[in-house]
């Protein structure tokens, strides 16, 4: 499509169609430039639209980075539905859930910038859908997460997946540093600073399950 055939969506379907294919440019943008690169100009070039256009459908950049995350997130937690079918120790799920976490890199990307950068540029209308949503998406992933470790309760389960995103937050950045760091990293002298993203992460949300389970069995 290019900007001289755009034609404005009319119908329900057609306007959920240009809505979905503006998430798509967005992430092929964000796969591709990372998340400084995402900008509406960027994203408009993609879709083969004017920048004025997007605005029909998202009020900020922020706004496309938020619904990409739900996005993301809601497709972990159907990945996970399928593999969790039964109880499991605590180390396999540890296990599970990080390598799931680090095959979507744009997943974990987006939830370390959520706090520093994706909510400070949009509505409290915005915001409060995003959260909502976001809520009921954690609430499903609990309930998938009891499936395989049934002695952790709804609330648990819960602050289980928001450990988790603190756990990739902070870990995502420093495992993927700048290439003049990991140029760094690569003298014997600052090797120990070198993380690798899913063992850390394995181990941090192992250490966590097997504290809780330690600590419900006291």
């Amino acid at each position: 499509m290019t900007q001289q055939n755009f034609q404005r969506a009319r119908s329900a379907e057609a306007k959920a169609q240009r809505y979905n294919d503006l998430l798509k440019a967005a992430a092929c943008v964000l796969d591709q430039e990372g998340i400084d690169g995402l900008t509406l100009k960027a994203i408009a070039s993609r879709a083969g639209i004017v920048k004025s256009n997007i605005y029909r459908y998202f009020e900020t950049r922020e706004a496309i980075l938020v619904e990409l995350l739900l996005f993301d997130f809601v497709e972990l937690i159907e990945k996970l539905d399928m593999q969790i079918t039964d109880e499991m120790p605590s180390a396999e799920i540890a296990l599970l859930l990080s390598e799931n976490f680090a095959s979507r890199p744009r997943l974990c990307e987006l939830m370390s910038q959520i706090a520093p950068t994706m909510e400070k540029n949009i509505s409290i209308e915005c915001v409060r859908d995003f959260k909502r949503t976001l809520v009921a998406e954690a609430a499903q992933a609990s309930a998938v997460l009891q499936k395989g470790l049934p002695w952790l309760d709804a609330e648990e389960a819960m602050n289980v997946f928001f450990s988790i995103h603190v756990f990739v937050a902070g870990l995502w950045p420093i495992t993927n540093p700048p290439k003049i760091l990991q140029q760094l990293y690569e003298e014997p002298e600052f090797a120990p600073l070198k993380y690798d993203f899913t063992p850390s992460l394995t181990g941090l949300i192992m250490a966590h399950l097997v504290g809780l389970e330690a600590i419900k069995k006291a």
